[in-house]
């Protein structure tokens, strides 16, 4: 008969250990090395991408707020507003200081009564309120105008006010700015009554080629139409775009709104980043919020507080991790078992190399040689 002829691999077991302990490990720790690398870069990327659209909205915010108060402005330098500016200061000349308090103060005090009906009634008949009037037809999100002289009585109105006398308000304070003028801008509020989110703006009343402070204009502006620019780009189930106050108010967010008068848990963790110039150049923390998990937040500052003080407003840009991350996260988890199961793998054969390293290792070869010389030696 033929002889068979067989191919046989001796490999001590020894080796085998060694091999895998030169190859599999090194490789699964690679594979896990490979898994947290990958995820910073995407965290990276994502925080990026994320950053850029808060920096967007951010700015677009800014452009709407701006664009406001450049059409305040406008009205305030309308020569009808000027002119009845100037003629409501000449009414006071050859009076003293005291006359003039006087005056105004008479007037203020019966301003809410019937004794002052005709004045206000005359006041609101005014070529100059009709004006007023005609601003707030063409554009609704003006709700209030009022305009005052230097010495801070109303000339016109578009509405009726609460007082005639003007300059004891911080407001117009803070547009007189001690005779130079400024624009004044204060922060967001919310009227129960309309439903609406306004901001005051306030410009000076120049005298007509000059500088020369003359009055002051006024207006009410509702910002409600700035909403949609925060909230316009979706991400995910997850992704939102809030809106907030540097205290932590939140102006505008999915399912809140400033008349609930909510905190931001997701400003509260990036405040610590914006107290740097590092985190605010990195612009997104990874942390976690109560309720919602693991986020990604970034963030970008409005710029508005540097020309409007009181309009610190921040934009985030927030989404939980786990769906932010989602592209990655089979490969991530093949990955990781891959890895696992190569070091689990090695760990069982050191153990079981452990467990019979004192028993002598015989090659199979030897063993079939010495079972085939028993059977040939005599008893």
């Amino acid at each position: 008969m033929p002889l068979e002829e067989k191919f046989e691999i001796r490999l001590p077991l020894r080796k085998l250990l060694v091999g895998l302990l030169l190859t599999v490990v090194p490789i699964s720790v690679l594979g896990l090395y490979s898994i947290t690398e990958g995820r910073e870069a995407l965290e990276r990327t994502i925080g990026h991408y994320f950053k850029t659209i808060a920096e967007s909205t951010a700015a677009g915010t800014a452009h709407f707020i701006t664009d406001r108060v450049v059409d305040v402005g406008v009205i305030a330098a309308q020569p009808a507003i000027i002119e009845a500016v100037i003629a409501s200061n000449r009414s006071y000349q050859g009076m003293t200081d005291a006359a003039i308090a006087a005056k105004i103060e008479k007037i203020d005090k019966s301003w809410n009564t019937p004794a002052a009906d005709s004045i206000v009634k005359e006041m609101l008949a005014s070529r100059t309120s009709r004006l007023l009037r005609r601003d707030h037809e063409l554009d609704p999100r003006i709700l209030r105008i009022t305009v005052t002289d230097a010495k801070g009585a109303n000339v016109a109105m578009s509405h009726k006010t609460l007082d005639y006398y003007q300059a004891d308000e911080e407001y117009w304070q803070n547009i007189y700015a001690q005779g130079r003028g400024a624009i004044s801008v204060t922060d967001i509020l919310y009227d129960e009554a309309t439903k609406s989110n306004y901001i005051g703006i306030g410009v000076p009343v120049f005298e007509e080629g000059s500088s020369q402070f003359i009055g002051t204009l006024d207006a009410l502006v509702d910002v409600s139409s700035m909403f949609p620019i925060v909230n316009e780009v979706q991400i995910g189930s997850s992704g939102r775009t809030i809106l907030v106050k540097e205290d932590g108010t939140v102006i505008s967010a999915p399912h809140a709104n400033l008349a609930m008068k909510l905190k931001s848990e997701e400003y509260a963790v990036v405040q610590e980043a914006l107290k740097t110039s590092l985190g605010r150049e990195i612009g997104y923390v990874v942390a976690d919020i109560r309720g919602s998990g693991q986020n990604l937040i970034a963030f970008a500052d409005t710029g508005l507080k540097r020309t409007f003080g009181k309009l610190g407003w921040i934009i985030l840009v927030c989404q939980n991790t786990s769906e932010a991350f989602a592209p990655i996260r089979t490969v991530e988890r093949l990955l990781a078992f891959m890895s696992l199961l190569g070091l689990v793998m090695v760990i069982m054969v050191a153990v079981w190399f452990a467990l019979h390293r004192k028993q002598p290792l015989t090659e199979i070869g030897d063993v079939r040689t010495a079972k085939g010389s028993g059977a040939n030696t005599p008893q």
